[in-house]
């Protein structure tokens, strides 16, 4: 999910501005027409990404849930899944395409306002990077500290890595939407020379990958779509950015509509695709292609009646400046309070259920009824109410708990790179100052040495220079992004518990944000 609002593509021109020339400005050479870089914020985009995160802690605080034992026991599980209501509902919970479609739009335009401010793709990746990174290192920090805790006052290491496991399930989503925002330069050229080529290959890579997993029986063959479904949507976005431009054409945009959900069904029905959107997601498959087609469809029917529905309502404005500040907030602990609820109710049914052979487990199972039980259901309102209140509560005050500041990972980041980069101009030379640098770390390096890294790296010919410096911003770029996915994937993976794993990825997500702090695409 984006926290980046995009522009508004059909806002006009400023005043004062011709109308030739804030097109020829937000042109580029392919002649592809590109928003105005200026433009207002897309409030009806920052309301529907909104209500889909909404939707996302709605559908996970229904499944997190915990059963009492006969022995008063308790033990977490996950709810409704495998019913067939909640087979047909998944259909309407399933959001992620809609999630990676709209943040494929945002990152286009932020992507265009980078260039037309002369901005590389460092300066891009630079600001992606603390908005992404900073918040799930705080997330994996707190919660692997708090686990630890938690194990020396003898809480069971089974219970402990369970619960690291949840903590860490929502980060999928960052691990992929980092790795596509890296990409967003290169798939915005590849969409600006040949958008329909690009969907083609892109659409057959899936269908092949689906077609192989079928066909073989091998369902880890599916895993592969993980390379080619998310930039597949995200490219939808891009399309969706381009619509924006045309008029609107009912007609068309319900036949699409039509023709994707029937081509869905069909898939589903013929034994392609399971009928649970759900399980369509790990791995992804074309269903989520196809679901994401169907929700753009929609989406382009009402994006300018619901912007013209929200345009000066106070109310939805203020709750629209919410959802983009704590919304990442929200989507990453809303999970950990959902444990933490079960955690306390289900210490309660224990007591409760200890204290007599008939009486006990019926108070217990008042406070933790029997899954898809009426009371159960009947709790349930009460029960959603709480997740995401407590959520809010761990979003606004996590959202307090921030990264050092930029100016000193920028400093460190620099410092970084300029050792590195004396000693690679000086290597292979004895006694060289690169080497003296080479034995210090970051955070002791002194300013003589990294003095000496800037003297020694000014002796190199000015062409190798700025060669050497491109070299450099494009290693640190990619490196900052590998550490990143890295980090995300060990928490994701393999759990922020024991301690050993939260430092692990800690220690990745933290060097990730030093290095993408000291990018800077204007002077590569």
């Amino acid at each position: 999910m984006s926290l980046t609002a995009p522009p508004d593509p059909g806002a006009s021109p400023r005043r004062g501005t011709s109308p030739r020339s804030a097109d020829a400005r937000s042109a580029d050479p392919t002649g592809v027409r590109r928003p105005h870089p200026h433009a207002g914020r897309d409030r009806a985009l920052d309301l529907v990404r909104f209500g889909c995160l909404i939707v996302v802690v709605v559908l996970h605080a229904l499944m997190a849930t915990a059963q009492l034992g006969p022995g008063g026991q308790v033990s977490p599980t996950v709810a409704l899944t495998g019913t067939i209501g909640f087979t047909i509902a998944s259909w309407g919970f399933q959001i992620m395409p809609l999630f990676f479609l709209i943040g494929g739009y945002a990152a286009l335009q932020q992507w265009h306002r980078t260039q037309s401010d002369g901005g590389t793709w460092a300066d891009f990746l630079r600001v992606r990077l603390r908005r992404l990174v900073g918040p799930v290192a705080v997330l994996i920090l707190a919660a692997g500290t708090g686990l630890a805790v938690a194990s020396e006052f003898g809480v069971p290491a089974e219970l402990l890595t369970e619960v690291s496991r949840r903590i860490g399930q929502p980060l999928w989503f960052l691990a992929v939407y980092v790795g596509l925002t890296s990409l967003v330069p290169l798939a915005a050229r590849f969409h600006d020379r040949s958008p329909r080529r690009t969907l083609l290959v892109l659409a057959t890579a899936v269908a092949v990958v689906d077609l192989l997993a079928v066909v073989t029986g091998l369902s880890a063959i599916g895993y592969l779509n993980f390379l080619v479904v998310w930039p597949l949507v995200q490219q939808l976005g891009f399309l969706y950015a381009d619509l924006r431009q045309r008029p609107v054409r009912p007609g068309a945009v319900v036949a699409v509509l039509v023709g994707a959900l029937a081509i869905l069904g069909w898939s589903v029905a013929a034994g392609i695709y399971s009928p649970d959107m759900l399980v369509n997601l790990n791995p992804p498959t074309g269903a989520l292609v196809l679901l994401g087609v169907a929700q753009m469809c929609v989406l382009r029917l009402v994006h300018d009646r619901l912007g013209e529905a929200i345009a000066g309502r106070t109310l939805w404005i203020r709750v629209i400046e919410w959802g983009n500040r704590y919304g990442m907030h929200v989507y990453l602990w809303h999970l950990s309070a959902a444990i933490v609820l079960i955690g306390v109710l289900g210490a309660g049914a224990g007591l409760l259920a200890g204290m007599g052979d008939t009486v006990g487990p019926w108070l217990g199972s008042l406070v933790l009824p029997e899954v898809d039980s009426p009371w159960w259901w009947a709790t349930r309102p009460v029960w959603v109410l709480a997740v995401v209140g407590l959520s809010v509560l761990f979003a606004i005050g996590m959202a307090k708990v921030d990264v050092p500041r930029q100016d000193r990972l920028v400093r460190w980041g620099h410092l970084f790179a300029e050792v590195v980069r004396g000693i690679a101009a000086r290597a292979g030379s004895a006694g060289s100052a690169g080497s003296a640098c080479a034995a210090e770390t970051v955070d002791t390096v002194t300013d003589d040495c990294a003095k000496r890294a800037v003297r020694d790296s000014a002796d190199v010919a000015p062409s190798d220079h700025r060669r050497g410096r491109r070299f450099d911003e494009r290693t640190r770029a990619l490196t900052a992004v590998g550490l990143a996915v890295f980090g995300i994937a060990v928490a994701l993976l393999v759990g922020i518990a024991p301690l050993f794993w939260t430092v692990v990825s800690g220690a990745a997500l933290s060097t990730s944000l030093v290095l993408g702090a000291g990018l800077r695409g204007h002077s590569a």
